[in-house]
């Protein structure tokens, strides 16, 4: 054992040690019995502190600005190419623009003099339903429209008729009306993604509108792709996609177009720009794109301006194939833009190298149940210019041409 003395001497230079060295590491020197098994409290002094190493926290701007443009970066490429893989609808705007195959041009309906004569019956029926000019609804549901509807929201006695046959079936489709208003209502209030809409609602009112038309039926074409043989020259332009289209069914009594149609395909003629599940020979007659009230305005639109120009490369490859001259019969095509609870209808046509976008007609908001009952109205009157102009088109396109090409007229403007 080591004596008293000489421990006591230890323990004070191993003390002094450490307040000068200003570590917090007790080190016990070789040799030497631990005084205490009890943890050392050790009291430094400031200036003991200060002589410590410290972790620099300052920011350093190179550092820090490199961080940010990754997370710029980043972002960016989420909010665009990552999560779309589409350019932005503005750039895609300027490039349908200034494209150099049939650049799109917008012009507002309400901003023309006068309505081109191919789409005059047609534009002008649909305003006169969304002006409330037309009766769409029996007047035996005025009185609970009334009692249901907020001070500012009356009904309005031009909206009703008088119904005297057909009672249940009527009925039948308000409670349809009525359920599609409180499901698009439901869908604004919890924001739902746009496959919700689709199904509680846009496709619902396709179905009411659609019910009982032998000659015009809607599909969900979601998943359809434009054929490469449509495509656009400049790569921004290429894919596009909707949502539902409006198709032609051919099948009449006393009328070829079906087998027409059928060996048009057997030829290796497309009938649509896209194909279709079951290869089926129903030309697209109307496409329809919807996007959510979350979603940019112009997003839609873009889309189906795109989506119309590949159309019309198909439907004038049909002709073209048939020996018809390309330009002057193609028809004006109408396109629904649904964007929430908002329907709205444009019209593309191909003129003096462009192609047109006329515009502006909201045809229906189904938020409320006369809004409903508008769409329906509307899409009626659409279908109603599928099975015979439309289908006119079709019936001049399968055949071959009798007249030269130099003797066709030019459309009216």
């Amino acid at each position: 054992m080591h004596s008293q003395p000489a421990l006591n001497a230890a323990v004070e230079a191993w003390i002094g040690h450490i307040i000068n060295a200003g570590d917090q590491t007790v080190t016990t020197p070789d040799g030497l019995d631990s005084p205490s098994n009890k943890r050392q409290r050790l009291d430094f002094r400031n200036d003991d502190l200060a002589a410590l190493p410290r972790t620099d926290h300052r920011p350093h701007p190179g550092r820090d600005q490199t961080m940010r443009e990754a997370i710029s970066s980043n972002t960016a490429d989420t909010n665009g190419t990552s999560r779309s893989g589409r350019s932005s609808p503005r750039k895609k705007e300027v490039a349908l623009r200034h494209a150099l195959d049939w650049p799109i041009a917008r012009v507002n309906i309400a901003q023309l003099k006068s309505a081109p004569a191919v789409l005059e019956s047609l534009a002008f029926d649909l305003k006169k339903i969304t002006d409330g000019r037309q009766c769409l609804i029996p007047d035996m549901f005025y009185e609970c429209m009334s009692a249901n509807a907020g001070i500012f929201d009356q009904p309005r006695p031009e909206w009703f008729y008088t119904a005297t046959e057909g009672q249940e079936e009527l009925r039948a489709f308000h409670r349809q009306m009525q359920r599609i208003c409180r499901n698009s209502l439901k869908c604004k209030d919890q924001m739902e993604y746009e496959p919700a809409w689709n199904d509680l609602v846009h496709c619902r009112v396709l179905e009411e509108a659609l019910e009982g038309q032998d000659a015009v039926d809607f599909r969900n074409i979601r998943l359809c792709r434009t054929l490469e043989a449509f495509y656009d020259g400049d790569p921004m332009l290429r894919e596009s996609e909707v949502d539902y289209g409006i198709f032609l069914q051919p099948e009449r009594e006393g009328d070829r177009l079906s087998e027409n149609l059928s060996d048009l395909a057997g030829e290796g003629i497309d009938l649509t720009h896209f194909t279709l599940s079951d290869f089926g020979p129903t030309p697209l007659a109307i496409s329809i794109k919807t996007k959510t009230l979350q979603a940019r305005p112009d997003e839609g639109s873009v889309q189906l301006a795109n989506w119309v120009r590949a159309h019309f490369r198909q439907l004038a490859k049909v002709f073209e194939r048939r020996g018809h001259d390309p330009y002057y019969r193609l028809p004006v095509l109408p396109i629904i833009y649904v964007y929430g609870n908002i329907w709205r209808v444009d019209f593309a046509r191909r003129l003096e190298r462009k192609t047109m976008i006329y515009e502006g007609i909201c045809i229906g908001d189904t938020h409320t149940v006369y809004g409903c009952y508008q769409v329906c109205a509307a899409i009626r009157r659409l279908a109603i210019w599928v099975e015979e102009d439309f289908r006119g088109f079709w019936s001049s396109a399968v055949e071959l041409p009798t007249l030269p090409n130099a003797l066709w007229p030019a459309p009216s403007v």
